[in-house]
């Protein structure tokens, strides 16, 4: 064994009268062990010994490791406190950065009771140390003139996590105490650090200290005037453009948000040029053409909203039209997802996207053209549009009926006469003779609010009021806009692309919608007076039919899992017992999608073992399939919403030779069909 430099802590007379004072020795690595009843001595090493280790390299131990004399079959010294310690040099051994004889200072104890106060005590009796404490430390250091890299070539720490921590060290004195108090956590006050204005974090750790600060009260704070990479501008512009036009990009200190690009201006600048061409075009075709930072802006002054078009109403030939206009959308899209969005090669196929929906918004409108179009950016297209229209040409006499007649005609909302294709709409007799925007904003405001209160004392009316307007939505023809509507609760019909209605399924919740649809125009009355009159089983039969068709669970693309939509639909199936095969079992539209290999997966499911089925084509055995399921009463359990996604078999072309057939509709499906406006 090496020899042991010793060095007393107190004379013979003083340990006979009191406790043990322990030896300070210095013991070679190679003789040091982890005594067994050390209290952590069975947990392994922690993802914090490497820091550790850095730590014991740089300043060697400052905390002696408190050891007693090894027994039978151990190693001279094993380590009552000091565990981690020692994970640290063995990495700095296997590292080969010290060597066995490296001399580590420890604490000897040799009597019972010196053994088991170093034992206990040094755990039960040590006061942790806050990582507020730490903050504050660091934050001493750097006003004491010690740069980063110094401080982080003392403690062994990289020099990122030193600015991190400085960073931190500038936070509020109240957010500070927040931290230690347990008021926010170490993740919020990463946040309020990326905060610049030390009153604002000051007023946030305030309602923390208040017990009020919410995690997205920071994210929405922080987000504020925050242009990061994930901005939708950047699918058009791209990052390299951005650089190479000397915009300017941040990375995140703490390593947790996207990179920051610190010139927005320079970036909108750069989206707008790469948009002309497209801007060009449109005005080129008679639109009036503007630019919007985001989807959503009204109506420009002069034009209106396209109305809800409602194929139903259309004649074979429009129809016909309609739908071949809705499929050149479609490819459209479906070819520019092979195109960088950011090269100049896509400026062809985003200005084809946009003319196409030009033309298929025209669809619509019967006599009204497509006067004007609201660019803005979009992440999967690069600029996306909202077309609207001119007013309509006043009709002649004898004309009213002439675009019904033909199926191409729809109420514009230029028109005060009907907004609804389905509702009458009576004219308001309202005196506003001397009274100011203000006056009547205010007088209407306040009889809002009465309204308001009063409704919400009577749960029938509400109940009745809620119908009318979910009827209004998704069972009646015509347009429905905020302006028009008492209730600004809004619903959309679920729909996918052209796909038809399943008969069994949402086909006939459509069909009763339809039935009650004929009900109420055969009344004469407007939808909340006809829905008053509805018993009420009638009235819940009705709201059960309406929410069901404004379900949607749709997921474009594997990548594109709606969690939280799912675990919504998992909870309406246990309410309801959901079962599909009570209704519908796979047919040949289902099943076609599905590959061979997919298909002997469903009927392994059913567990048909049939020799014949590795035999047949594609087409027989798709046939044979639904055949099957259609004798076992059996429809997949991936259609339960109990189940998860179904596996994605790689499946280029299957061991027969025949090639899958392509899904159709999921590879052209962008935009709904039945309302243009984007």
């Amino acid at each position: 064994m090496t020899d042991i430099v010793t060095t007393a802590a107190g004379d013979a007379s003083t340990a006979a009268e009191g406790p043990e004072r322990p030896t300070q020795i210095f013991v070679p690595l190679c003789d040091l062990g982890i005594a067994p009843e050390n209290i952590r001595a069975k947990e392994p090493a922690d993802a914090d010994i490497p820091q550790l280790a850095e730590t014991i390299a740089v300043a060697d131990i400052l905390v002696a490791l408190c050891v007693r004399p090894g027994r039978k079959g151990e190693k001279p010294f094993m380590a009552l406190d000091g565990r981690r310690r020692k994970f640290g040099l063995d990495l700095l051994l296997e590292q080969g950065r010290v060597d066995a004889s490296h001399p580590v200072r420890c604490d000897l104890f040799t009597t019972k009771a010196g053994e088991a106060a170093a034992l206990v005590l040094t755990n039960a009796e040590r006061c942790p140390v806050h990582v507020a404490d730490v903050i504050v430390a660091i934050g001493k250091m750097g006003k004491s003139k010690m740069a980063p890299g110094e401080i982080a070539k003392a403690l062994g720490y990289d020099e990122v996590e030193i600015r991190r921590l400085s960073a931190l060290a500038s936070l509020n004195a109240k957010a500070i105490k927040a931290l230690k108090l347990g008021k926010i956590t170490l993740k919020q006050a990463r946040q309020l650090a990326r905060i610049s204005d030390p009153k604002e974090q000051g007023d946030l750790a305030q309602a923390a200290l208040d017990g009020y600060l919410q995690d997205y009260q920071l994210a929405s704070r922080v987000g504020r005037d925050r242009t990061d990479v994930n901005d939708v501008q950047v699918a058009l512009v791209g990052l390299d453009r951005y650089v190479a036009a000397g915009g300017r990009v941040e990375c995140d200190l703490f390593g947790e948000l996207p990179d920051v690009l610190l010139d927005p201006e320079k970036l909108a600048e750069l989206w707008e040029a790469r948009a002309q061409p497209i801007v060009t075009a449109l005005e080129a075709s008679g639109l009036s053409v503007f630019l919007a930072g985001e989807k959503g802006f009204r109506a420009p002054e002069g034009f209106f909203n396209l109305p809800f078009v409602y194929q139903g109403d259309m004649s074979d030939e429009t129809r016909t039209a309609y739908r071949a206009a809705q499929e050149v959308v479609a490819r459209a899209y479906a070819a520019l997802k092979t195109i960088d969005l950011s090269s100049d090669e896509a400026d062809a196929a985003i200005l084809s996207i946009q003319m196409a929906r030009k033309d298929a918004a025209q669809m619509g409108l019967g006599r009204a053209t497509v006067g004007a179009v609201i660019l803005y950016p979009d992440a999967e297209s690069g600029v996306s549009a909202t077309f609207f229209a001119n007013p309509e040409p006043e009709a002649e006499d004898g004309d009213d009926d002439a675009d019904h007649e033909t199926g191409g005609g729809y109420a514009s909302p230029a028109s005060p006469a009907r907004v609804y294709d389905d509702v009458e709409v009576p004219r308001a007799d309202i005196d506003v003779e001397g009274c100011s925007h203000v006056l009547h904003e205010t007088q209407t405001d306040v009889a809002t609010r009465g309204l308001i209160r009063d409704l919400a004392d009577n749960p029938g009316a509400a109940l009745t009021a809620l119908l009318a307007q979910l009827f209004k939505h998704l069972a009646l023809h015509g347009g429905v806009y905020a302006d028009t509507s008492a209730v600004s609760i809004s619903a959309t019909r679920y729909s996918r692309g052209l796909t038809p209605a399943i008969p069994a399924l949402d086909g006939d919740v459509r069909a009763r919608l339809e039935a009650r649809r004929a009900a109420y125009l055969e009344s004469g009355l407007r939808p909340i007076g006809w829905v008053e009159t509805l018993a009420h089983g009638e009235k819940m039969a009705l709201l059960a039919e309406l929410v069901a068709i404004s379900l949607n669970l749709r997921e474009m693309r594997t990548t594109s899992i709606r969690h939280s939509a799912r675990a919504e639909a998992a909870e309406i199936a246990e309410l309801c017992g959901a079962d599909i095969a009570a209704h519908w079992t796979p047919d040949a539209d289902y099943l076609k999608v599905h590959g061979k290999k997919q298909l002997m997966g469903l009927l392994g499911e059913m567990e048909l073992d049939d020799p014949r089925a590795k035999t047949l084509k594609k087409d027989d055995l798709v046939t044979f399939t639904a055949e099957a399921a259609a004798e076992r009463g059996w429809a997949p359990a991936v259609l339960s919403w109990q189940a998860g996604p179904q596996p994605v078999v790689d499946e280029a072309v299957d061991d027969t030779g025949d090639e899958p057939e392509a899904n159709e509709d999921t590879a052209t499906a962008e935009p709904e069909p039945e309302k243009i406006a984007a």
